[in-house]
Formats: C-alpha cells, sequence, structure tokens
C-alpha cells in the first residue's frame, strides 16, 4: 500500500487563525469602530438617564419640568386639517412625495410673511424634522477631523451629531452674564480646522435671541476668517424656536447677513406637536453655486439616510399649518407668572426673550443634587451640569398651569430646605 501524502504542517499564525475560526462565537458583531467611537461618548441624557429620579417623572402626581414635551393641546385647527388632507383625492396621493412645489411655496411665502426672510422655492427642502436637516448638512460639509464650533450650552445632542460625521465638536461658550455670543472667544476658537459652526437662536436652554448687529459681527468674522484660511467656514443655523420669541420680539437669521449659511427649521415646537415631523433647509439667496448645493442636498435627502423627505399628508397639510403657531400670549402669561414668582422664592434668573424655558441659578453649586431635592417634591428639572452650564437648572413652559400651580410651593419648599441647610439648619 502506497505511503499516504501527509498536509504541510501549518505555521503558528494559521494555526492561531485556525483556531479562532473554530472557537468563533457566531454571536460576536463587528461594529465600525469610528461609529462605536462615537456613540459610547457620554451625552447630557445618558448622564441624566443616571439620576436618581428619572425613573420617577412618569409616576402619577409628578410634575415634569424636564423636556419641551407637550403637556398642552396643538393650536386650534391642526387636528382639522390633518383630517382634511388625509382624505385621497387621486390613487398616487401616499405614494413616494420628495420635495413637494406647493409645500416648497408655502414656506417660502411663510418666511417673507412671518419673519422678513426671501428664499425662493427652488431652496427650500422639506425633511421629516430639524434633526435630520443638521445631520445632511454636518455630513455634507465636514471631512474627517474637522472642526464644527458649537455655543456652550449646547442642545443636547450637537455633540454626537458632530462626532457621528467623523468631525469635532469645539464649544464656545456665551457670555456668562448677557447670555449672548462671546465673538472674541469664537475668533479664538476658529483654526485652520475649522469648518462650520452651529448657532440656535432663540438659545436653548437661555432663550437669549441673537441681535443683528451680533450675527452682522459674527459674519464678518466668519469671513476674515475663511479667506484667512482660503475655504469658506460654514454657518448651520438651528431656528427651531424662531418664531417662539416674547414681548414682540423679531429673532434675525444668520443668512440674512452671512452668504455661506443654512436655515434649518422644525414646525413641531411651534404646534406643539413633537410626534408630526416636518423641517426644512433653506439656502439665502447670496450663496454662491447653489446649484451644486440643491444638488447634493437632494442626493442626501433620498438614499445614503433613507427617506429623508417628510409624510405625503405632512406636506399636504402644511398649506394649512404653516400659519398655525402656539398661543404667544398663553405662554408669556406662564412665563411672566413662573418668572415672577420664583423671583419672589428668592430665585435668580434672566428673563428669556424666546423659547419656552426659564434657566434657574441653583441655590445650591451642585445643581444635581438641587434637582434631586426638587423631585423629593414631585418636581422635576433638567440640571445644567449634563447640558454644560453648572449652577443652574431648566424648567419648561410646555407644563400647562394645572402643573404650575401644584409646583410653585414645592419649589418654595425646596429653597427654604436649600437655605435652611446653607446655613446649618436641618
Amino acid at each position: 500500500m502506497a505511503d499516504q501524502k501527509q498536509p504541510p504542517s501549518k505555521t503558528p499564525q494559521e494555526a492561531q487563525e485556525a483556531d479562532t475560526k473554530e472557537n468563533f462565537d457566531i454571536k460576536t458583531h463587528t461594529i465600525s469602530s469610528r461609529l462605536l467611537k462615537a456613540i459610547q461618548a457620554p451625552t447630557p441624557s445618558e448622564l441624566l438617564a443616571k439620576a436618581n429620579y428619572m425613573n420617577r417623572k412618569h409616576e402619577p402626581g409628578s410634575i415634569d419640568f424636564t423636556e419641551g414635551d407637550a403637556h398642552e393641546l396643538p393650536p386650534p385647527g391642526f387636528v382639522e386639517a390633518l383630517q382634511r388632507w388625509s382624505i385621497p383625492q387621486n390613487e398616487s396621493w401616499f405614494g413616494y412625495k420628495d420635495n413637494l412645489p406647493q409645500a416648497r411655496v408655502t414656506v417660502s411665502e411663510g418666511l417673507k410673511m412671518q419673519r422678513g426672510i426671501a428664499i425662493a422655492p427652488e431652496d427650500i427642502f422639506l425633511t421629516n424634522g430639524s434633526l435630520i436637516s443638521l445631520n445632511i448638512c454636518l455630513q455634507m460639509l465636514t471631512e474627517i477631523g474637522d472642526e464644527v464650533i458649537i455655543i456652550t450650552p449646547p442642545w443636547l445632542n450637537y455633540r454626537r451629531m458632530i462626532h457621528v460625521a467623523g468631525a469635532v465638536p469645539v464649544g464656545v461658550a456665551v457670555n456668562p452674564t448677557t447670555f449672548d455670543l462671546d465673538l472674541d472667544a469664537i475668533a479664538a476658537a476658529i483654526t485652520e480646522r475649522t469648518r462650520a459652526m452651529v448657532i440656535n437662536s432663540p438659545h436653548n436652554p437661555t432663550g437669549k435671541i441673537f441681535s443683528a448687529t451680533t450675527l452682522q459681527q459674527l459674519a464678518n468674522l466668519l469671513t476674515n476668517a475663511s479667506h484667512r484660511y482660503g475655504k469658506p467656514i460654514y454657518l448651520i443655523s438651528d431656528e427651531t424656536f424662531s418664531r417662539i420669541v416674547f414681548d414682540r420680539r423679531t429673532c434675525p437669521s444668520p443668512t440674512q447677513f452671512y452668504p455661506f449659511s443654512f436655515l434649518i427649521y422644525g414646525y413641531s415646537k411651534v404646534w406643539m406637536a413633537p410626534g408630526q415631523r416636518i423641517g426644512y433647509i433653506a439656502l439665502p439667496p447670496t450663496m454662491p453655486e447653489r446649484e451644486s448645493i440643491r444638488r447634493i442636498i437632494r442626493t442626501l435627502q433620498g438614499s445614503p439616510f433613507g427617506w429623508c423627505f417628510p409624510s405625503a399628508l405632512m406636506q399636504y397639510a402644511l398649506t394649512d399649518l404653516d400659519e398655525l403657531t402656539i398661543d404667544m400670549e398663553h405662554l408669556q402669561r406662564k412665563r411672566d407668572w413662573m418668572v415672577k414668582a420664583l423671583q419672589e422664592m428668592g430665585y435668580k434668573l434672566q428673563i428669556p426673550e424666546g423659547a419656552f424655558f426659564l434657566l434657574v441659578e441653583s441655590p445650591w453649586s451642585d445643581d444635581c443634587a438641587f434637582a434631586e431635592l426638587l423631585a423629593s417634591h414631585d418636581v422635576f428639572v433638567f440640571p445644567g451640569t449634563p447640558q454644560e452650564i453648572p449652577g443652574y437648572f431648566r424648567i419648561s413652559l410646555t407644563a400647562n398651569q394645572d402643573m404650575i400651580s401644584r409646583a410653585l410651593p414645592k419649589f418654595q419648599a425646596a429653597i427654604e430646605h436649600a437655605t435652611a441647610k446653607a446655613f446649618g439648619g436641618v
């Protein structure tokens, strides 16, 4: 019988690879390391979730001021508009719909009438909310390692969104006394790697509206820096709260002063209907080579992120919905009521110019501890530390009147407890 041919012996590396495959657990995932790095970084909402009281805020009798969720019904006409446009007028009524021409015209006319901003319908791109609009801009504008300046305290998800895009967020704090933009600090933060800046006015959580003078100075600053580094530094303007302003103020848009800017808007706040998503990206008429930007946005709306257009129903109904708005007189009465009552109790706060939040100084330097104290009275607020503004807490004015009435005595009890403890009481 002939000798059988023996297989060649394995090298140590081949033996190790074979052993690895043999013992491989099919349940193991291989996830993008870049994505994991971006999403595993701690976020304000995750830090807040670790607070002892967060699992209690939905208990019966609790008074939840933490988020800008709806505690009152949307404006009159909202439901009727959805009902009217939900009746199909043809067999393709609920088929695929991208940027419907009438919806774009509605936005264009609304911007001109409500805010005095002239933007052509073809420069408006409908999205399923401002969140996807921000993501589209970041994906379009940034390379891996680029820097994006954000104003701090920031909206909760700006940092993670920038990380997921592969860029690096660079925080620049507002003026601690006025909450206005610190233009000198912004100028100092710009480097050759700066690709964009995200701005939010009225600002969440301070309620500050950045004036036309400030925005013109910011535009001059960005223009000079763009020339210095030989490439445009883009301005992404999150204007979600631009129609929620107090004392009949106006809210200017940076797109009125700076050509390389994007106006981002979402309607859910002004309708008090955060579950009904529609928003847009708008390009100012001064933006150079708009056709190339239009083409890229349109591509990103329809493929890499999925179907990023609003539902057909929301686009149809926008004809009726665009003019609807939160009752600002009612909201301002709630603002004035809470500001006056809290100040009389001894709390310190600035009166917000827009948005629907109150930013209040914590009687204790440890704002998270004071939030826990309020929670012991069944009042739930958003502490400042997770929002990058330690020593404060945020109250949402979307609370209804009954919630405010029940909460004010509890705010009184909490500050009395905090003051007594500060002076050695029990």
